[in-house]
């Protein structure tokens, strides 16, 4: 994913909103234990990008993160 469309999903949705706390990269990484600043954790991301809430989608100005179905759902209506 280009660094610009991962700012547009930041500028929506927070750094913090995009990663997976839970995820297994997340917790085999040691991260629950790191603070790290926005600039480190993107760089992990941009390392790893299963750091990530998936599936990251955009149909036009619309996105959504993660699992949500009424996003999705929206999505189509608005074609």
């Amino acid at each position: 994913m280009a660094p610009g469309e991962i700012r547009r999903f930041i500028e929506r949705f927070d750094l913090s909103g995009l990663v997976n706390t839970e995820g297994k990269p997340y917790v085999d990484a040691g991260l629950r234990y790191l603070e790290l600043s926005d600039s480190e954790l993107l760089s992990r991301i941009e390392k790893e990008p299963m750091l990530l809430r998936l599936p990251l989608i955009r149909a036009g100005s619309c996105l959504s993160v993660g699992q949500d179905e009424t996003s999705w759902e929206a999505m189509l209506t608005d074609s």
